[in-house]
């Protein structure tokens, strides 16, 4: 069975050209090095393939060299642009609900990722959850989501609104000047995951748009849009949720009947829809700690022992014998290899 590509709206990636060609960027150029479709306006709802994205945000790391380009196409989007999931947000009766919104309909604008809200005693976490290798352009694209989503909160909830703290999966770009400037707040690369977090009160604050009535309204539309969407594939599902699990402050490596239940389905039935797909739930968490364990060691924030401990294994010698199976080296020669592979070619085009 193929498995279908991940898409996106066009105005994601038509935001983007329209940052690039303020910077002085020629559109033949991007149209060559991303495959872009001939037109990205007119319909609102229409998708393209999110492989256009990830390659245009490619070109553009090369070519630009600017850590602050996925903040600048950030500030230029208004919440607006999200069409019905944007004024189901601004129309939410607290910023509680509103978070809960992009959480639920997040996929009208991408179903590459998710985004998943949890809450503490003191803090909630919004978390952009995206099984991908962390390539240039998902590092870029990752950034340039998180960016949007404090973005969105400030529209709604107030232009003052500050997180406690931002973190990335990726490695700290060389300039981070822009990211403490747009954040306003401590950027945290090499985390475990990306996303926002807030003091816990932010919940209850009500936003100036809020109307119920309007809010419940255009959540039954933002619903009835997500059922015409394709069907998400079960192992993007299944993968989003291992990472998760990975993620979360417990750690661990979730059960197939733990997932199963998440998915709103049972064991049985999520074993045959893997297998109808070509895999497993053992493959696809052996395929998730793989990636997860090539982009911890790409990092410099955690040791090889807390690389080990976040990805589930009991100690270092698991963990390093994963590594030799996976990668064919040892997890301490692994990173010096992946570090030498992630310094620019002076060869690539600026």
């Amino acid at each position: 069975m193929v498995r279908p590509r991940p898409t996106v709206v066009a105005g994601v990636l038509q935001r983007v050209v329209d940052q690039a060609l303020r910077d002085g960027v020629r559109l033949d150029a991007m149209r060559r090095a991303a495959r872009l479709p001939p037109a990205l306006t007119g319909d609102p709802g229409r998708r393209v393939e999110f492989d256009h994205l990830i390659d245009l945000w490619t070109y553009l790391g090369h070519t630009l060299d600017d850590p602050s380009l996925p903040l600048r196409v950030a500030q230029a989007a208004v919440i607006e642009d999200l069409h019905v999931l944007g004024f189901a947000m601004m129309t939410a009766p607290s910023v509680r609900d509103a978070l809960d919104t992009i959480a639920r309909f997040g996929a009208l604008l991408t179903d590459s990722g998710r985004w998943e809200v949890t809450e503490t005693a003191r803090r909630v976490h919004l978390r952009w959850y995206r099984m991908r290798p962390l390539t240039l352009g998902h590092r870029l694209s990752n950034e340039t989501a998180v960016a949007q989503g404090l973005g969105c909160l400030r529209r709604i909830a107030g232009a003052d609104v500050t997180p406690v703290e931002v973190t990335f999966r990726h490695s700290a770009p060389p300039r981070r000047a822009g990211h403490s400037a747009f954040f306003d707040c401590s950027v945290r690369f090499d985390a475990p995951h990306d996303g926002l977090s807030f003091h816990r009160e932010i919940l209850d604050a009500e936003p100036p748009s809020a109307n119920r009535t309007l809010w419940e309204y255009l959540c039954g539309s933002a619903k009835a849009l997500s059922e015409q969407l394709a069907p998400r594939s079960v192992v993007d599902a299944v993968q989003q949720e291992i990472v998760r699990e990975l993620s979360s402050a417990s750690g661990g490596i979730p059960s197939l009947p733990c997932v199963a239940r998440v998915l709103g389905t049972t064991e049985r039935t999520l074993r045959r829809r893997l297998e109808a797909e070509g895999t497993s739930f053992r493959r696809l968490v052996e395929d998730v700690r793989r990636e997860r364990a090539g982009s911890l060691l790409r990092g410099e924030a955690a040791s090889v022992t807390e690389v080990a401990l976040q990805l589930g294994f009991s100690d270092t010698t698991a963990f390093s014998h994963a590594c030799r199976r996976w990668f064919g080296s040892a997890p301490r020669a692994l990173r010096g290899s992946l570090r030498a592979a992630a310094e620019p070619d002076p060869s690539l085009p600026r």
